[in-house]
């Protein structure tokens, strides 16, 4: 069972770190709808290959998420850092991209204590920053499990070969049960 976002949000964002935009993509909205918090470095493709076959796995991602129409995307990837949103829809297929509605802000790790949970940290902060995308369930796919709380049942975990077809069987299957 996937759990509906929570208001709880420890440590404060720095304004100068925000780099979410606040308008959805056009004809995809925030809503009740299921939203997808995606990786790209060790999801689609492996780490250790993300120079020589970037975005390997896209295509098989794709295509899960073309069996839920009303899922959006926000992306999670540090190289949300460096590229425009509208860069970042571009690595997606035309079905696909404008269901890519934002990315996660970035927020201030100040040392090694502030690693563990960072990212869920940040999606929580996406999801109270944008109080209509709360009312929906939510999952996140990532390959680091240090970055969200033990036994977060939100997160699917991508092994060293990134997104294969045993991830992409189980989003589908969690997609489809929310």
């Amino acid at each position: 069972m996937v759990k509906k976002a929570s208001k709880a949000i420890s440590g404060e964002i720095h304004p100068g770190l925000i780099t979410w935009l606040d308008m959805p993509a056009v004809g995809h909205e925030f809503g009740a709808s299921t939203l997808v918090f995606l990786d790209f470095d060790g999801v689609l493709h492996p780490l250790h290959d993300r120079h020589t076959q970037p975005f390997r796995d896209l295509p098989r991602f794709e295509a899960v998420m073309r069996r839920v129409p009303a899922a959006s995307v926000v992306i999670t990837s540090s190289q949300r850092e460096d590229r425009t949103l509208g860069e970042l829809r571009a690595l997606f297929a035309a079905d696909i991209a404008p269901r890519i509605v934002g990315v996660t802000p970035v927020l201030p790790i100040a040392n090694a204590e502030d690693l563990p949970g960072s990212r869920y940290r940040e999606i929580l902060a996406f999801l109270e920053a944008h109080p209509r995308a709360e009312e929906g369930a939510w999952v996140a796919v990532d390959d680091d499990a240090i970055l969200y709380p033990t036994g977060l049942a939100n997160l699917l975990l991508c092994g060293d070969d990134g997104f294969g077809p045993r991830e992409a069987s189980r989003l589908a299957r969690m997609l489809a049960g929310l």
